[in-house]
């Protein structure tokens, strides 16, 4: 891959270093709102909890992509951008930059933008929590999936620098 600014791209790489430590606390979040549902607390609130907690996951992954992409591509655009974004990070763009994402993560990861657009729409019908359920299942392998992509992705971007 040819050589870009470097001081862009140490950027890009403190700027996900630091989205990666922000995801604990929302991890630890989701943790909780799944053990309270476990334990039996089941009102339409907290599934509404653990949904939140899941939109708030999610949207720190779309960040995260979405630094990616403004700096190396520098545009975002159109009415599917969300699930373009998610698309974009399995591609690896010649000489520019290494994919983020593999079919897996992207599948999964994708599970949960699906889910943010539900979230965000709420008012419109109430949430299922049967799905919420489903879809929580995902979360940790979301999470493990997306960790191992970044230390691979940083990795890359680090050697890109030696270049």
């Amino acid at each position: 891959m040819k050589k870009r600014d470097d001081s862009g791209i140490r950027t890009l790489l403190g700027d996900l270093e630091q989205d990666i430590r922000a995801l604990s606390p929302l991890v630890v979040e989701n943790e909780q709102a799944a053990l309270r549902i476990a334990l039996g607390a089941k009102v339409s609130l907290d599934y509404a909890a653990l949904g939140y907690t899941i939109h708030n996951i999610y949207c720190l992954m779309e960040n995260y992509f979405l630094r990616i992409a403004k700096t190396f591509e520098n545009n975002v655009e159109g009415d599917a951008w969300h699930r373009d974004l998610v698309r974009r990070m399995l591609i690896q763009v010649e000489g520019i930059r290494p994919a983020f994402l593999d079919d897996e993560a992207a599948r999964v990861i994708d599970e949960l933008r699906a889910f943010r657009h539900v979230f965000r729409n709420v008012y419109l019908k109430p949430l299922v929590p049967k799905k919420i359920m489903e879809l929580q299942e995902q979360v940790p392998k979301a999470i493990d999936l997306f960790k191992a992509r970044h230390a691979e992705f940083a990795a890359k971007l680090r050697l890109m620098l030696e270049d």
